[in-house]
């Protein structure tokens, strides 16, 4: 399981990614990011990422009154914890990617690209099991301790050894411990404790040190040399990518021991182990490596960051990051407006305010996976869509010296997902109520209705993005092709990919043979979907406006088919949905993710094998192909021969329709034109602000 993030309505502006926390998509989990990146007016997730490197030089006319302060107006100021082994949600993430460090990290704007960090570098085995890392010497914690290849080794150790399914451990566990070896329980027990602390400390304590044992010894420090040496499972593709996140953070093992932490031996770790932000002791302390450190801490209210004067580089240009929380919209505007903030929160209903002020726009570039040039804006017209608002200047033409620049038109991190349940949970002492009747007679389906590829394929080929797009999206979405985004491994433009066809659909229909005589329906005489037709339920959670929407569009042009197929939208509340989905009651439903790392293994994992691959009740030999692959995808370190592999799977997943994919949203975000040096990067859980400055 991994930590669910908010589908939230409230879409909000600049510099973050929201992607810290790869998950199924819920209504209402981690405290809501602090500043993004707008994409969409709805109630998916919103897609956010960091402005760009190459933001506008800012005039003599965009100056900021106070150069050193950044103030940050957010709707909601709430972190989970800033225990780096325990934090999944993006405005904890946020925090950390400021006040901590990690080995390595993300170079710039690239996804896939990385940098020295705390490692002042690396090198890797032929085999690709064995990193070591030379650590950097004379990096000093905030509390002004030495950090130590020790405090290193110590670090991940920790991490893994608290490991819990409420943590992102799952990320670090599987490359160490092996593909679907999630968690430290499974070293124990087989998971038969995870999550369950209590139940871990009843085993025999030969198998708790033989399991911290291995963690320790396949992540070893020596001081000597200022090295750390780390053995994993097999050779891991996205490994770089996983430790350049925030639950890569180095601690000090001194400072963690003496404000009531791990100490470090293998006979006490299972009394750490599944830690919770509220029993967690460093869910409201922190002492990094970073070039910020936390100066006053009131969740609700206020976070500040100072500026770490003894930083190992060149203190930063701010002298202060403030999130501020100001729930009402309409003093976040004014603050904006008169310069008292730099960034805020933006309501989708709001944009248009936001709009009307924008003086400058960068538009995203597929070619070049970033925004274009900035454009000076000389007309705007409020009933156009997207980036068509805004008309750029000609050469030589002057702009409207409006305050604001604007990003737009870049896909988000996240997706929704058309799901199909091949196997319906039903039986005679707990009927399904999701199905009708559980039949072929027109009441109902049969718990295997979609285990018929042809229905699928129908259905897939029924669905209207245009309509999804325009008018949830106001045209500020996009059709995905693949599981695959952007920018990693995997991702091809032309991949095979299903289209609003409602004659294909016919046909697929009429392939089918629901009641498996060998006859297809549109040709067998005894009767089949065709003819019966079928009533079953499409859920969603509450309040999802997206999700109801996905349904209703689906009902209608399948009634238009046929006026005997028969989708009945339902609104349940949260926890009834996600009891459902796990008991594999549902048949139909939207499945939503947002990634972990920017890697094709983050998305395969859960639609297929993982997460939702379970709740679809995939057959075991579907499952195998795909497990077959991405075995070998996430076993590969070459990305053009990952690439290669992924695309395998992105022809299965178009093959046997096992999902559609729905939706991406994409940004609509803004920001005063005096911000300089902002890095774009749609993976960071928020600003990083040791390269902005402000004129």
């Amino acid at each position: 399981m991994r930590k669910l993030f908010a589908l939230m309505s409230l879409l909000v502006i600049a510099s973050m990614a929201l992607a810290a926390c790869g998950t199924p998509a819920a209504p209402a989990a981690p405290a809501e990011p602090a500043t993004t990146e707008s994409s969409s007016g709805t109630t998916t997730q919103p897609s956010t990422e960091s402005p760009s490197t190459e933001a506008p030089a800012a005039s003599a006319d965009f100056v900021s009154k106070d150069p050193t302060t950044f103030v940050v107006a957010q709707s909601e100021v709430g972190i989970d914890t800033f225990d780096p082994a325990l934090a999944y949600d993006t405005a904890s993430g946020e925090i950390l990617q400021n006040v901590y460090e990690t080995l390595v990290f993300y170079d710039g704007e690239a996804t896939d690209k990385f940098v020295p960090q705390l490692a002042e570098s690396w090198e890797t085995s032929a085999d690709g099991t064995v990193y070591t890392f030379k650590i950097r010497s004379g990096v000093k914690f905030h509390e002004g301790g030495d950090m130590t290849p020790s405090d290193v080794a110590y670090s991940f150790q920790r991490g893994l050894l608290q490991g819990g399914y409420s943590s992102p451990q799952w990320l670090l566990a599987e490359p160490f411990f092996g593909v679907g070896n999630d968690d430290i329980t499974m070293l124990v027990d087989e998971g038969a404790s995870a999550d369950d602390r209590d139940a871990l400390s009843a085993n025999d304590s030969a198998k708790l040190v033989a399991a911290c044992e291995k963690v320790q010894s396949a992540i070893v420090a020596d001081d000597a040399a200022g090295t750390v040496t780390m053995t994993l499972a097999q050779p891991w593709g996205p490994f770089l990518a996983t430790i350049a996140q925030s639950w890569g953070s180095i601690m000090d093992k001194e400072w963690v021991v003496k404000n009531g932490g791990w100490d470090g031996s293998c006979d006490t770790w299972q009394n750490f182990y599944g830690m919770t932000s509220a029993d967690d002791p460093f869910s409201t302390i922190a002492n990094g490596t970073g070039a910020f450190k936390i100066e006053k801490f009131a969740n609700g209210e206020e976070i500040v960051l100072a500026r770490n004067e003894n930083y190992w580089r060149e203190p930063a240009k701010l002298a202060r990051v403030v999130l501020k929380q100001v729930p009402e919209w309409g003093t976040r505007f004014s603050m904006m407006q008169t310069g008292d903030a730099d960034l805020a929160t933006v309501p989708p209903a709001n944009r248009s305010q936001m709009d009307e002020l924008v003086g400058a726009f960068q538009t995203y570039d597929a070619a070049t996976n970033t925004y274009g040039p900035t454009q000076e804006v000389c007309s705007y017209n409020a009933s156009a869509l997207g980036a068509e608002k805004f008309t750029a200047c000609a050469a030589g033409e002057a702009g409207n010296g409006k305050p604001f620049l604007l990003r737009i038109g870049r896909p988000g991190v996240a997706m929704d997902v058309l799901l199909f349940n091949w196997n319906i949970a039903t039986s005679a002492d707990s009927p399904n109520p999701y199905i009708g009747s559980g039949k072929l007679d027109g009441n109902g389906i049969p718990a295997d209705f979609f285990s018929d590829e042809h229905i699928r394929k129908g259905f897939a080929y029924a669905f209207d993005w245009d309509t999804l797009i325009d008018d949830v999206f106001s045209g500020e979405a996009l059709q995905p092709y693949q599981l695959t985004l952007p920018g990693m491994p995997g991702f091809f433009p032309d991949t095979p990919h299903y289209t609003f066809d409602l004659d294909k659909a016919t046909e697929e229909f009429k392939l089918a043979d629901v009641d498996h005589d060998g006859i297809p329906a549109g040709e067998d005489p005894e009767g089949d979907v065709w003819t019966s037709g079928f009533r079953v339920q499409m859920s969603y959670n509450q309040g999802n406006v997206t999700r109801q929407t996905i349904a209703e569009i689906l009902a209608g042009n399948l009634s238009e088919i046929n006026d005997k197929f028969q989708i009945e939208t339902l609104g349940l509340p949260w926890p009834a949905y996600l009891r459902a989905q796990r008991a594999k009651q549902i048949p139909l439903m939207t499945g939503g993710w947002q990634e972990d790392i920017h890697d094709p293994h983050n998305w395969y994992q859960p639609y297929t094998t993982g997460t939702y691959g379970g709740r679809q009740s995939l057959p075991d030999d579907v499952k195998d192909q795909f497990k077959e692959i991405l075995n070998r995808g996430v076993a590969e370190t070459d990305p053009a021969k990952r690439a290669e592999i992924y695309k395998e799977a992105n022809q299965l997943y178009y093959d046997l329709a096992v999902g559609v994919p729905l939706s991406i949203v994409t940004t609509h975000g803004f920001a005063q034109r005096w911000i300089e040096g902002q890095i774009l990067n749609p993976i960071f859980s928020g600003a990083y602000y040791y390269t902005i400055s402000k004129k």
